[in-house]
């Protein structure tokens, strides 16, 4: 079995979900990265109200109490020009368009104000926050965008509209960028391609398909930053449709041959990973298995005390039973039960 074979039944043990958190993470909660972006999909009154050499990622003990790493990708603050005070950006993706995704923002932006007057409470007003949902679904966003689009009858009696909370999100939606319009974006190389294989590598022909179109920056980044490269490939070994690893491998090479090296160093990764999974559940195994024996031996040993003998055949089931809980239940029942059949209904 060839290492990229290797790599594919490993798969197995490490699960696709969290891969797209994952790349989008390591792409752009790098500011100039998070700067790119916004400066691709930002209103240019915005851009032109905000400093961009002063964006920086809110991170750290900042980040857990406002929002909990679990729920957040990326959030960021830059200063006005010429204005005291910040503004903060949220940047968000979506691999699929969620029906209450401006209701899930709203939840963000409570607790991120709740928390911020906790931490300032001499506040009197409060920052304002801007939020961007990268969209890399297959069929376009189709979601609401504003929150007034999921509350029901504000059409019907609009007196409601100024009682009810309103803000709106902005959706980058990939699958609606050309080719071209994503490679001339104000992003390095790496950022770029990530938005290029968020967008396509879940479904194969429609990777091949622009794959061509992408060889340059992709032979450009596997040249210039092979850890990049090796990121990017990790991901589409792990994501890519059916084909096996060798013919994935083949299409690739014959548009980027740069890619070979960044492409084996993401095999290495993906056996490594699965080894160090594999061991760790081995660890978990052993260690549930040892002390179902342990529990299993007591149950015997509670009838030894007894003087209650235990046939050959019932020691063999108790011994055998590697369910943690039935196991429990036996070394209830055997403190009084008149014989070892008991334990079995009999």
């Amino acid at each position: 079995m060839s290492r990229l074979a290797l790599a594919r039944a490993l798969l197995v043990v490490c699960p696709l979900m969290g891969e797209h958190d994952q790349l989008f993470k390591r792409a752009f909660r790098v500011p100039e990265h998070a700067m790119g972006e916004l400066g691709a999909v930002l209103p240019k009154a915005v851009l032109d109200a905000i400093d961009p050499d002063s964006l920086e990622l809110v991170q750290g003990d900042l980040t857990g109490a406002l929002l909990d790493e679990r729920f957040i990708d990326a959030l960021f603050r830059a200063h006005f020009r010429g204005v005291p005070g910040y503004i903060h950006f949220l940047i968000e993706h979506k691999s699929e368009p969620e029906e209450f995704t401006v209701l899930q923002v709203l939840e963000y932006l409570a607790r991120f104000w709740l928390e911020l007057l906790r931490r300032e409470p001499a506040r009197k007003k409060l920052p304002p926050v801007v939020c961007v949902v990268v969209h890399h679904g297959e069929r376009g966003w189709n979601a609401p965008t504003s929150l007034h689009d999921l509350v029901e009858h504000l059409d019907e009696l609009p007196e409601l509209k100024g009682l009810v909370p309103d803000f709106q999100i902005l959706v980058d939606d990939l699958v609606e960028q050309s080719d071209e319009a994503l490679k001339g974006r104000p992003l390095g190389v790496f950022p770029k391609v990530v938005l290029w294989v968020l967008r396509d590598t879940r479904t194969l022909e429609r990777f091949y398909e622009h794959l061509v179109a992408w060889a340059d920056e992709l032979s450009r980044l596997s040249s210039e930053a092979k850890e990049d490269a090796a990121t990017v490939m990790r991901y589409i070994l792990t994501v890519a449709g059916t084909d096996s690893f060798e013919t994935l491998r083949k299409r690739i090479l014959e548009v980027v041959p740069a890619a070979e090296e960044p492409m084996a160093t993401a095999a290495e990764q993906l056996i490594q990973r699965g080894r160090i999974q594999g061991e760790a559940k081995g660890k978990a195994e052993g260690k549930a298995e040892g002390k179902a024996e342990g529990k299993a031996e007591d149950v015997l040993a509670i009838f030894e005390t007894r003087g209650l003998a235990v046939g050959a055949e019932r020691r063999a089931q108790i011994l055998q039973c590697k369910d943690v809980a039935t196991l429990d239940r036996w070394l209830r029942q055997a403190v009084t039960a008149g014989s070892a059949d008991e334990l079995f209904g009999q």
